[in-house]
């Protein structure tokens, strides 16, 4: 029997305003505040309590036989506490059926992988792990990084973190002859459990929902289905991964109708059945080593040989964590959540030429115009930290020693 492992993605970044280097040491705000709101008002009503209120009823029909996994950021989970605290409640409502899991993640969808900070990146997924706990009643067992982001030396931190498995981009250059649909392991003592998304039929479902509307999206869910038929029977395993947002939004019946068919597909099956990935790692050994040295990720707009990126993204990454040490040291509980949001990988994908901003938008409804804009506008934001952080700093070192006044009357 194929296990069939569907993951549904869900991030929101605090998006940052217009910031000029005049505004630098103004206290101006770093976020483009209405909209975050609209956009996280929007998903909420358009997509994401319908779609929930939809999945409640298909798990509830279904009994067992369909089962999710859920990879929500944490500034997603920010944004529904600030704007739609409702949203918890209906993904409790999930959690608590039993045949939901959630799965653990950085703090902030952070690039803190990329950086030299092992301690750091650590802290990290602890924090989002707890979040993840709290909210929703589980301890996250799958482990999944930024944009899936993936390689040795993270595999390493995950398990220094406590992770067992992690989930990552099934792309050629790291699996080359081999099969995504089997369990691997990692090339060292600990041998952490990696999953692969499968990336032809995840990228084609998400086509297929994504056009639902259209005569061809019948016909290519159909083909899709018979290319799942043909995989191999010995291969255990079909991890598929997209954005949760394609389930709803515009045309939400069609789209609806064809998820429909396809879980029902799925269940009437003889071959398949649907999983979790707690259940894999326990069912399943792994069949192989497998590992990278050079980052893999997977983002939508962007190639799977993305990272660690152009130079105006490895400058700017390498400027913010310069920082480490002096954001440990300060006490100030603003400037580490805006630490953390600073961090989103959001930021640094803005500063590539190839994001969908830049392409497919025409310029009078984009903030920035090009990547260079980006970056400077990041840049002058991160100067504005590091001033507000300086003066936290010297504060708090006049609160340890204060000046002695002295009272000796020199003659």
């Amino acid at each position: 029997m194929k296990n069939v492992c569907l993951y549904f993605q869900i991030h929101h970044p605090f998006s940052h305003q217009i910031f000029r280097f005049f505004d630098i040491g103004e206290g101006k705000s770093y976020y483009d505040d209405l909209r975050i709101e609209r956009e996280i008002q929007e998903a909420a009503i358009n997509d994401y309590l319908p779609t929930n209120d939809y999945l409640l009823k298909l798990l509830s029909q279904h009994k067992g036989n369909l089962k999710l996994t859920f990879n929500i950021s944490d500034t997603a989970l920010d944004q529904f506490l600030i704007y739609v605290p409702e949203l918890f409640t209906s993904f409790r409502k999930l959690a608590d059926t039993g045949y939901v899991e959630f799965t653990g993640n950085t703090a902030s969808h952070s690039i803190v992988s990329l950086a030299d900070k092992k301690k750091e990146f650590i802290e990290s997924i602890k924090l989002n792990e707890q979040r993840t706990e709290y909210y929703f009643g589980q301890k996250p067992i799958l482990f999944i990084n930024t944009d899936l982001l993936f390689n040795n030396l993270i595999s390493k931190t995950a398990i220094k973190a406590g992770y067992r498995s992690i989930l990552t981009n099934g792309i050629k250059r790291i699996l080359q002859w081999r099969s995504p649909n089997y369990l691997y392991c990692s090339d060292d003592p600990e041998q952490i459990r990696i999953l692969f998304r499968n990336e032809k039929i995840s990228n084609e479902l998400s086509d297929i929902l994504f056009n639902a509307n259209k005569v061809e999206a019948r016909k290519q869910f159909e083909y899709l289905f018979q290319y799942i038929n043909t995989l191999p029977h010995d291969e255990p395993l079909l991890n598929i991964y997209f954005n949760y947002k394609l389930l709803g939004g515009s045309n939400l019946q069609d789209k609806q109708r064809l998820f429909r068919s396809f879980v029902s597909k799925i269940i009437k099956s003889e071959s398949y059945c649907f999983n979790l990935p707690s259940q894999i790692i326990e069912q399943y050994a792994p069949i192989s080593k497998i590992g990278t040295e050079e980052p893999i990720c997977w983002n939508g707009n962007f190639h799977p040989a993305y990272y660690p990126g152009n130079e105006l993204q490895k400058d700017a990454i390498r400027q913010l964590f310069k920082l480490s040490n002096k954001v440990k040291a300060t006490n100030n509980s603003n400037l580490k959540v805006d630490w953390r949001y600073l961090q989103s990988s959001d930021h640094f994908h803005l500063m590539d030429e190839n994001h969908p901003d830049y392409r497919n938008n025409p310029h009078e409804s984009v903030i920035f115009k090009s990547k260079y804009e980006a970056y400077i506008n990041y840049m002058n934001i991160l100067a504005d930290f590091k001033i507000r952080l300086k003066n936290d700093l010297k504060a708090d070192k006049k609160k340890a020693y204060p000046e002695v006044i002295s009272t000796t009357k020199y003659r």
